[in-house]
């Protein structure tokens, strides 16, 4: 009788197997949305490219590779045009065409009460051109290089689904069609979604059936989920937790760069801060942050090396560059100092505040790889050389609408930006350290109110220069930028997730979480 039940019972594990191996659970940090022009962040992006293709793809390198567009070539300085795959059809079984090309391109600048816009990545386009069902024609007010990698991010909807359609009926999944490699079965809301691989998809069909994507914002639930067989794949390991995972016979982890740059954002916008004070607890009477020296002060207390040890255990990359080493603009030159708080003193001095002063510095709790413990540590390193440093955490859904532009109220924040679209210097130099002009999509990450007509100008020479002479354009505008201290780049994050033994994945370096990725280890 005992052979029998251990018979029928392995005979139930061999069934089970293929069923497991055609589903997934991922569990991701942040919740998202599924309109894919609503909110340009990177939970939200990581969301779409499961039921969407963006215009040109990009691969877990950040490489531009086609897609829906096959090709894309300049044809003139200012024409780009772009050739779209033939039988590609969206998951209601409409064809794909010219047209929905068009139509996504005109809805990103028009989703009203949008937070965070897509428009910096169409900031040069004047004109659509639609040549034929399968030609699209992208006429740009001046050279644009860069402007494939942009559209890596301006997902295609369907005309027919989304004309009338409003975010909510994205959210509701009644206009969440695209032609991407899953197709959505179920949002829900805050919770996550479920999505059903796409049979009909123009590439690669993804190696599980169907993937359930849940969030799990607290790092210990999350690793709690995947170690107790509750999950099968989790993104941002805790650094702590790294090492453990790695001798753990049935675990896999995965690592890669990212390309986001976290960085300490100082706000010279207002002239006082009540979160700016003197010894006797006053606010002071002008903002400090506006003299450079006080920046240059605040960058070289902080020791970088140490941060990345202690705070993230390792996982990170010190620098006080725009890019990662990989990007056009990073300059191999330029090294990471050692910190020297005495330096900072002086610096302080001359500014006419030897005795330093008191601020808050501002961090979210739960968008960032370790986000809370890293503004601890720059506080006490900041604390060191002479600021008195109040840190305050917050969760980003709370943090991150206080901090927009025009309503930050953080004398000191801590901030990211994934740099993938441009792939060199050109993005966060638009985007960081341009002055504001939302007209013109220009300083749109740029929360801190700096502004520099100078620099704006040697910005807006740069993006549109695509002679060989780009390179050390870029590097000489970006010396010159980091010089005035807009913002002060601390570390290079570094991509971490974890499986189960037995299913592979390959990290992106823009950090989105795309189950496309994931499939079964070879046996």
């Amino acid at each position: 009788m005992i052979k029998r039940i251990a018979l029928v019972a392995a005979c139930l594990v061999g069934i089970a197997q293929p069923v497991r191996a055609q589903s997934l659970s991922v569990a991701v940090e942040a919740p998202f949305g599924l309109d894919p022009h609503f909110l340009f962040a990177g939970p939200n992006m990581a969301a779409a490219r499961h039921i969407y293709d963006s215009l040109i793809n990009r691969d877990p390198e950040s490489r531009f590779v086609p897609g829906i567009v096959e090709s894309w070539v300049a044809v003139a300085p200012q024409v780009w045009e772009l050739r779209l795959r033939r039988g590609v059809t969206f998951h209601d079984g409409s064809p794909f065409t010219a047209d929905d090309v068009a139509f996504s391109i005109a809805r990103v600048p028009n989703v009203p009460g949008n937070p965070g816009p897509y428009t910096s990545n169409l900031r040069t386009i004047d004109r659509v051109e639609v040549v034929d069902p399968h030609t699209v024609r992208l006429h740009t007010n001046q050279p644009n290089p860069v402007l494939p990698g942009q559209l890596t991010n301006i997902f295609v909807v369907s005309k027919r689904a989304a004309e009338a359609a409003s975010t909510s009926d994205f959210n509701s999944g009644r206009a969440a069609i695209g032609t991407g490699p899953f197709r959505l079965e179920q949002m829900r809301g805050q919770e996550g979604m479920t999505v059903l691989r796409n049979d009909a998809f123009w590439g690669d069909k993804a190696a599980y059936q169907r993937v359930d994507i849940r969030v799990i914002g607290n790092d210990a639930s999350r690793l709690a989920a995947l170690l107790s067989g509750d999950t099968d794949i989790i993104e941002s390991v805790p650094p702590p937790d790294v090492e453990r995972l790695q001798r753990d016979a049935r675990l896999s982890v995965f690592r890669r760069n990212s390309d986001r740059i976290m960085y300490l954002l100082p706000n010279i916008r207002l002239d006082q801060f009540p979160l700016i004070v003197g010894a006797d607890g006053q606010a002071l009477p002008r903002n400090p942050l506006r003299d450079v020296r006080v920046r240059q002060a605040l960058s070289i207390a902080l020791d970088r090396q140490a941060l990345v040890a202690r705070a993230l255990d390792g996982q990170g990359v010190a620098t006080v560059q725009m890019v990662p080493e990989q990007f056009g603009g990073f300059d191999p030159s330029i090294t990471v100092p050692a910190a020297d708080p005495a330096r900072a003193r002086a610096l302080l001095a001359e500014a006419g505040y030897p005795n330093g002063f008191g601020l808050t510095l501002g961090c979210s709790n739960n968008r960032y790889v370790n986000d809370a413990r890293v503004c601890q540590a720059a506080g006490q390193m900041l604390t060191r050389a002479g600021f008195q440093v109040r840190v305050e955490t917050q969760p980003w859904n709370v943090f991150s609408p206080r901090t927009l532009a025009q309503r930050n109220d953080l004398p000191l924040m801590l901030y990211g930006l994934s740099l993938s679209s441009s792939r060199d210097a050109s993005y966060i130099l638009s985007t960081a350290v341009h002055t504001r002009v939302p007209a013109q999509a220009f300083g749109q990450g740029n929360r801190g109110g700096f502004s520099d007509a100078r620099l704006d100008g040697l910005i807006a020479g740069v993006i549109g220069n695509a002679g060989e002479g780009r390179e050390a354009a870029l590097r000489h505008v970006a010396r010159e930028s980091l010089d005035q201290v807009p913002f002060i780049p601390i570390y290079n994050q570094v991509v971490v997730v974890a499986a189960r033994r037995g299913i592979e994945y390959t990290p992106r370096m823009d950090e989105q979480m795309v189950a496309y990725h994931a499939r079964p280890a070879p046996r």
